[in-house]
């Protein structure tokens, strides 16, 4: 087996992630209306770079604002589809990829080390049968998305597997959002 690569501070790293993450959920529930005004404003005031980096930063970290106000908001406030589709994606492709390399990062240490051989290799068995069509429902419906990546770098899915069941779905999604959005506003002008 190959040895974690932050052996000294995983345990440490790890339970940083998990608690900044819980208290970032928690922070977003109780101002979910605030933070979502305030990030149509950062849309209005910054345009495709704030698409990009909303649709990043909502899906790399576990919270319940998505990327969907950033697309819907691009197309609403400057009438670009394409673009806003576009900037949405890229945003949530580079986040998608980096929590799988997140979750592989962490493979041996978090499944091993925290549980049992053989808890381990039940929850890999389950995986191994619904895993892949529960990235594609993460990556289509509100369900988070961003654990649904993380336990697929855990379980070390092949990344083809992972960009066809993840982040293709993930593109439809958006481009879906942006032309109910676009067709919505074309019809209300």
């Amino acid at each position: 087996m190959r040895k974690p690569v932050l052996k000294p501070f995983s345990k440490v790293f790890l339970a940083l992630i998990i608690s900044f993450m819980l208290l970032l959920t928690v922070l977003v529930f109780l101002n979910y209306y605030k933070i979502e005004h305030e990030l149509l404003d950062f849309v209005k005031d910054y345009g495709l770079f704030a698409i990009f980096l909303i649709s990043f930063f909502t899906d790399v970290l576990f919270q319940p604002i998505g990327p969907d106000v950033a697309v819907i908001g691009g197309v609403l406030i400057y009438k670009e589809f394409l673009y806003s589709v576009f900037f949405a994606s890229l945003g949530s492709v580079l986040a998608s990829f980096l929590s799988y390399f997140f979750g592989r990062m962490f493979r041996s240490y978090g499944m091993h080390k925290l549980n049992s051989s053989a808890k381990y290799h039940k929850w890999r068995r389950i995986y191994a049968r619904y895993g892949l069509i529960s990235l594609s429902i993460g990556a289509l419906t509100p369900v988070p998305y961003v654990p649904m990546c993380w336990i697929a770098g855990l379980f070390n899915v092949k990344i083809y597997k992972f960009i066809l069941f993840g982040l293709v779905p993930r593109v439809i999604r958006f481009t879906t959002l942006g032309m109910i959005a676009h067709y919505v506003n074309m019809s209300i002008s």
